[in-house]
């Protein structure tokens, strides 16, 4: 859905997640690629349950440049990040490969 957001002009995708500790690599590489091929930030928040009762969400978020670069990453002891964004950056994005490649 991604690169379908991307050709509707969408700037900043926001994913909130509920996942568990163990997969936020994967939660990680997927925000960078979609960033990558929507050209827009993508951001994301886990909740994180610290209790041992039910699942072992993992917390963690990030900000996610239109390159796919990480430009910020909460974690338990740094819970909250801000990043400023330039929304002309992924108006740019948009003109670059792999994002102007039809479907």
């Amino acid at each position: 859905h991604s690169r379908a957001y991307g050709k509707m002009g969408v700037h900043i995708v926001a994913c909130p997640r509920a996942t568990p500790k163990s997969t936020l690599d994967k939660w990680l590489v997927a925000g960078r690629t979609a960033a990558v091929v929507s050209g827009a930030f993508c951001i994301s928040s886990n909740r994180i349950n610290l209790s041992g009762k039910g699942a072992d969400l993992g917390g963690q978020g990030w900000i996610v440049g239109p390159d796919g670069d990480v430009l910020g990453e909460t974690t338990q002891k740094k819970p909250f990040v801000t990043v400023d964004v330039d929304l002309k950056k992924a108006e740019h994005a948009k003109k670059t490969y792999p994002r102007y490649v039809p479907d």
